[in-house]
């Protein structure tokens, strides 16, 4: 699997782990395997800039991970490497490690 920007048919942005569904005998793609979707908004700052924020692709489903039908995505992309490092840290937050203390 590779981490893509998925441009849906409807304008969405997603930002996910992809991996193609393929037909076993005539390799013909059917669908993506997403794993870690994230829904990429944007929306202008302060002083006129992008902001660009990434949030659960559907918060009310359970799971990690679902297919998305080929027919409805656009495109596909690579991330930059800043907003791959922001998605990397969003999926696998650093473990901060605590010492116990010594009673």
């Amino acid at each position: 699997m590779a981490i893509k920007v998925l441009v849906t048919s409807i304008g969405q942005h997603l930002l996910a782990d992809v991996k193609q569904v393929e037909d076993t005998d005539t390799n013909e793609i059917l669908a993506y395997w997403l794993k870690d979707a994230r829904l990429v908004t944007y929306s202008q700052n302060e002083d006129g800039g992008l902001a660009v924020s990434m949030g659960d692709y559907c918060p009310v489903a359970t799971g990690g991970e679902f297919s998305i039908r080929r027919d409805a995505v656009v495109s596909i992309l690579d991330p930059r490497e800043d907003v791959l490092a922001t998605y990397e840290a969003l999926v696998n937050p650093p473990v901060v490690e605590t010492q116990e203390e010594e009673a």
